[in-house]
């Protein structure tokens, strides 16, 4: 194929090659390989005098999504005007999923005004020969291949898991892959010693917390540093956390006993995995070596089980609304043990940063939960007396009550649905016209009329009733008693009703020196 101006043309060359493609020899012409790919673009453009800007390589991407490294940085070129063609060995190379690569063939590269070549297809955009009509049906197929595909891989990694292979990107911390088969784990000498020490520590009744701190405090390295993961480091990376102590814990893998299989992605267009019934996962017993006895693992299972029960939970009044003044971070309620005995326990709020990791990071702030409610209040009360005749007070009320109501929001729905009528009503106009034209028939032009009219109604009946709320709340809102009565509430009613002072305080910062700074969601001007 030979084509006219080619010259004018500045063309990307797009490769890719995913693990699912099965290599053929290099002789093969037609491999996959992206040697094999960038010859047959290069042959083609010296015999089409067409002008190769870049190579655009992604080697062992899926052709499942198109969020690829060099496939963002081609549509960036494509953007900056930077290439006008675009070339593929064939379709496939582009993307095999058909809704993604067929918006990009008849859509995307036609309104950047890029020419699209697929040279084992023999598809041009900018010549067209009839190919084009079942350039969809070959999009399909490539989704349908990419289906298969993905059931074989399942499959075979399902097979090998029952096995009682570790089919897995991260190794439990303990273990370590085999020198011989990087799929049969074997005990790491070093971590195996540490997760040992962690579930004695819990057996002698040690919290998860204070193990953290052990850990930490002799320099033990976490899992994520040991096992040189690639993760971004920050001023905790080198810090044991509880979560990671009961994670180990929880752990049955230490056991002996291997599972696995216990997620699966909703579908190959997205990354997001669910969890499946526990009788559908693949549980091997044996399958790796013992670091822990299962009699060991079951008396920690069910300490962990008694520490987690909580017989009585309370909703503090402040609680989620204190923060510590330094490193800004949420406080932590806490109920500490008091040496009288009519008394026996005190409520704090404590620093969660110095919690977790110590001194270290942040120093220790902590306020008697008692003592923090009545400041607050007496400083609300104060505000309520001093401003409580005051048109300005009445102003803030009525901000806080549109804000509680949320009357934005029947305004955004109504205008989003008159909207949305507006352009129902021009899709009518474009069927009648389709209908005069014989594009469509006359029973389908008053099937589809008849279902938008059915929404477009039903749209209308909505805008009457948001409407309707929208009267009555602004009513009350120009109703002097109604917004008397909502501060006469506050005022006599702080300790029951936590809504209230949860509307007015914005955060509660505790300082070092044990000073509170209380910052409200509105400014009174002084």
């Amino acid at each position: 194929m030979k084509y006219n101006n080619n010259s004018n043309f500045i063309a990307g060359a797009y490769l890719r090659l995913s693990v699912e493609d099965d290599e053929k020899s290099s002789d093969d012409f037609y491999s996959s390989s992206i040697i094999n790919q960038k010859t047959i673009i290069n042959n083609f453009c010296k015999k089409n005098n067409i002008t190769i800007y870049k190579y655009y390589i992604d080697d062992g991407y899926s052709g499942g999504n198109f969020n690829r490294p060099s496939f963002k940085k081609m549509v960036n070129d494509i953007e900056n005007r930077k290439i006008n063609c675009i070339l593929t060995k064939d379709m496939s190379r582009l993307g095999r999923d058909f809704l993604e690569t067929g918006n990009y063939i008849f859509k995307y590269f036609p309104e950047k005004n890029v020419r699209y070549i697929s040279i084992l297809d023999n598809y041009d955009s900018f010549n067209p020969n009839g190919i084009e009509d079942i350039i969809p049906f070959k999009a399909v197929i490539n989704d349908i291949y990419l289906s298969d595909i993905s059931k074989k891989i399942k499959s075979a990694r399902h097979n090998l898991m029952r096995r009682g292979f570790f089919i897995s990107g991260s190794v439990p911390y303990g273990y370590k892959r085999s020198e011989k088969d990087s799929r049969i784990l074997v005990i790491d000498d070093y971590s195996s010693k540490i997760v040992k020490k962690i579930f004695n520590y819990k057996l002698n009744g040690i919290s998860s917390k204070k193990i953290s701190n052990i850990l930490t405090d002799n320099g033990i390295m976490p899992p994520a540093i040991y096992s040189n993961k690639n993760i971004r480091y920050s001023i905790t990376s080198n810090i044991w956390k509880p979560s990671t102590i009961n994670s180990i814990l929880k752990n049955q893998i230490y056991t002996g006993t291997l599972i696995q299989g216990k997620y699966e992605r909703i579908n190959l267009k997205t990354k997001k995995k669910r969890l499946l019934p526990k009788d559908k996962w693949i549980i091997i017993e044996n399958a790796v070596p013992k670091i822990i006895d299962e009699s060991v693992f079951n008396k920690v299972k069910m300490l962990m089980k008694k520490n987690e029960t909580r017989i009585n939970k309370y909703d503090y009044l402040l609680k989620n609304f204190v923060y510590c003044d330094d490193c800004k971070k949420h406080m932590l309620v806490r109920r500490i043990k008091k040496r009288k005995e009519d008394n026996p326990f005190k409520t704090i709020y404590l620093c969660k940063t110095y919690s977790l990791y110590g001194l270290s990071v942040c120093s220790m702030h902590y306020y008697s939960e008692e003592k923090l409610n009545d400041n607050v209040v007496k400083f609300l009360k104060n505000i309520i007396i001093k401003y409580s005749n005051s048109d300005l007070f009445l102003s803030k009320i009525n901000f806080f009550l549109k804000n509680k109501f949320n009357l934005n929001y029947y305004k955004n729905q109504i205008e989003y649905l008159c909207k949305k009528n507006n352009k129902i009503q021009t899709a009518l106009n474009n069927l009648y016209i389709d209908k005069l034209n014989n594009i469509i028939s006359e029973l389908e032009y008053f099937n589809l009329k008849e279902k938008f009219n059915y929404e477009i109604n039903k749209n209308n009946e909505n805008i009457c009733s948001l409407k309707s709320n929208l009267k009555k709340f602004n009513l009350n809102f120009n109703d002097f008693n109604y917004k008397r009565n909502i501060i006469d509430n506050f005022y006599d009613n702080f300790y029951k009703n936590k809504l209230i002072i949860c509307s007015l305080i914005d955060r509660i910062y505790i300082c070092e020196n044990k000073s509170i700074k209380i910052c409200l969601k509105f400014n009174l001007g002084d």
